[in-house]
């Protein structure tokens, strides 16, 4: 029996009963008589995904275009118009069989090359030559052109099917031939019925979906942190120019304490026009904060015998939650016009969730650095606590072959809780602030990307009202980077300070295994009013990262950050006997594995010498421990 006919009814069984029992009302091929026009276009052609779908798709099967894209890659069918074109409404209302159709106005052609519309480049030329003047059994319009783009219809499937099976059986199949095929047709009748009764659950379960689906443009999305962490060594870090157990510190050990805590995060992500977002973010955890003077993190100092870190240099990047269920975020994202991008935040607003910070390996609090300051700059971090405002990012140079762009972004963050430590007073009843009287920032910022693997930017971000070091660096007394110029009140703002900072950034990829990324940070702290009006200081802090991904498997990262967090270099007024020292620095090792696609785990360790610039401070070694399992 020829090839061509064995491959049809390898993939076809509707095809193999029909031939094997000389009719076509057997209870495996009755369904493709039922098939419905949209159920025939949009039935799998991959037999892999279903088996023993009784759907016919010739043009898959032929020996000579098995290369040939499957048809829910195509604009239509690759069969469509291979006997005669699409009917009209009347006609399809008044043909009630195949064979109304009239074989007198489809000449048949005896070579492709009669078909003006075919061509030697075009994907299915083979196939049609071998249908066309090897079996004879595909037939063009009146016209001479085959129309191999247009969508099949119902009618003309089964005349291509008869019209097929006719040469194939009369040149070549025999009586034994087709006995043959009866007697398999009836030895796999009970594995065709098992197959039919499976594609009806499928289709059950599909129609169950589609109609208790969560929402038609919602999704939702979720990420879970457990992190177990414990400070392996150290002491609280006591201010410069004070001993190992410091003046009003004496006697007190770091908690050493096993900590296990968790973070949870659902996102419902909406989208109505495709390009746009609006999330709604619900949030709960219970992460420790290493930077407290004790367990509880009471900001009244020292309660009990022993406390945590001391210092904000050894806060975690995913810490500073609370176990009840919060919104922790409200924004939505568009683009009014090409290459403009507006992002408007209801409430807890952050810069580094708006724009590209050039650690692209450690951004992520979920995935990234274990601790906060080894995320990116701390420059997107100025900004007051829940702010509200909005983000504005334009590309106005992109070269995607050669893989190069720049952009442009500005953006506004204001109000928040710090608005409730302004220096108000009856002589200064409405100190300076942003838009509404509060705290604010605003950002600028250029990112340059010369080549392919380059990324280069640079941000400017003028801030009244916030902390200048971001929460992250020296902290916990007058002269910290936290507290530049001694105006930090008991809510934990920073007073009537004014700042300028500056940050450069960039990221390279030298190899596909290994990524090296940086930054550079500089605040001018300005205090503008209250009772050290005239105070002024100026900090510092940069890093150098390197990620190897991949390394072991797929999904994998090894990290090394090394860098000084946040510092006070030097300031116009003396305090604390040595704040100007700039000798603190940040050493984090990781490696995450990702054990699935879904859930990675992240072993590291966080160091910290001289914590709080004090060089009488022991290294604080923190031992981390983040699963993260993502839905």
């Amino acid at each position: 029996m020829s090839r061509i006919l064995w491959k049809l009814l390898a993939t076809t069984p509707v095809l193999a009963l029909g031939v094997g029992s000389g009719v076509y009302a057997t209870e495996a091929n009755s369904s493709l008589l039922q098939l419905t026009p949209g159920e025939l276009n949009s039935a799998p052609t991959s037999l892999t995904t279903l088996p023993a779908q009784p759907v016919v798709n010739l043009a898959q099967n032929l020996p000579t275009m098995r290369s040939a894209p499957s048809v829910s890659s195509l604009e239509a069918d690759p069969l469509a118009g291979t006997l005669a074109p699409a009917p009209t409404s009347t006609q399809t209302q008044t043909q009630s069989a195949v064979g109304t159709r009239s074989r007198q106005s489809i000449p048949q052609v005896t070579s492709v090359s009669q078909l003006s519309d075919v061509r030697p480049t075009d994907w299915a030329y083979q196939a049609l030559a071998s249908l066309v003047e090897k079996y004879g059994c595909i037939a063009g319009y009146p016209d001479g052109t085959f129309r191999g783009n247009r969508a099949l219809t119902r009618y003309e499937m089964a005349a291509a099917l008869n019209a097929c099976l006719d040469v194939v059986s009369d040149r070549f199949a025999t009586k034994e031939d087709l006995a043959a095929l009866q007697r398999l047709a009836q030895e796999f009748a009970n594995e065709l019925a098992l197959v039919k009764g499976r594609v009806d659950n499928l289709e059950g379960r599909t129609s169950n979906l589609e109609a208790t689906q969560f929402a038609t443009l919602t999704k939702l999305n979720a990420t879970v942190i457990f992190n177990t962490s414990d400070i392996l060594s150290g002491q609280v870090a006591n201010p410069p120019g004070t001993g190992p157990g410091g003046s009003s510190l004496a006697g007190r050990n770091i908690v050493d304490n096993t900590v296990v805590s968790n973070r949870v995060r659902l996102n419902f992500d909406t989208s109505f026009t495709g390009s746009d977002l609006l999330r709604i973010r619900i949030q709960s955890g219970n992460v420790v904060n290493y930077s407290a003077l004790s367990p509880s993190g009471s900001s009244g100092g020292i309660l009990n015998a022993s406390g945590l870190a001391g210092t904000n240099a050894a806060r975690l990047a995913y810490d500073g939650t609370t176990n009840g269920f919060e919104l922790h975020k409200l924004f939505y994202r568009f683009s009014p016009v090409k290459n403009l991008t507006v992002i408007a935040d209801a409430n807890a607003g952050a810069y580094e969730d708006n724009m590209f910070t050039f650690n692209p390996f450690f951004q992520s609090s979920d995935t990234g650095a274990l601790s906060r300051f080894g995320r990116f700059n701390p420059i997107y971090r100025i900004y007051g606590s829940n702010p509200a405002g909005a983000t504005i990012n334009y590309k106005f140079a992109e070269n995607k072959e050669a893989g190069t762009s720049a952009d442009f972004t500005l953006a506004y963050l204001g109000g928040g809780t710090n608005t409730a430590s302004f220096n108000r007073s009856p002589a200064n009843p409405n100190p300076p602030g942003g838009l509404f009287g509060d705290s604010f920032s605003a950002l600028a910022q250029i990112s340059v990307r010369p080549i392919k693997d380059l990324a280069l930017g640079v941000t400017y971000v003028r801030a009244f009202g916030v902390d200048p070091s971001g929460g992250t660096g020296t902290s916990g007394y007058t002269g910290a980077a936290n507290n530049p110029t001694g105006s930090a009140t008991a809510t934990g703002g920073v007073g009537n300070v004014t700042s300028d900072n500056v940050g450069f950034q960039f990221t390279y990829k030298v190899i596909p295994q290994f990524t090296l990324s940086g930054w550079a940070g500089y605040s001018s702290v300005n205090q503008s009013q209250g009772s050290n009006v005239g105070r002024n200081a100026s900090l510092v802090n940069w890093a150098i990262t390197a990620a190897a991904p991949d390394l072991w498997q797929k999904g994998d990262v090894a990290g090394l950050i090394f860098g000084q967090p946040p510092q006070t270099i030097s300031t116009n007024y003396t305090v604390n006997n040595g704040v100007t020292a700039f000798n603190m620095y940040h050493l984090e090792g990781f490696y995450r594995f990702q054990m699935s696609r879904n859930i990675s785990v992240a072993p590291g360790i966080i160091t910290i010498f001289n914590p709080n610039n004090n060089t009488a401070n022991a290294p604080i070694v923190l031992g981390v421990i983040r699963t993260t399992f993502q839905f």
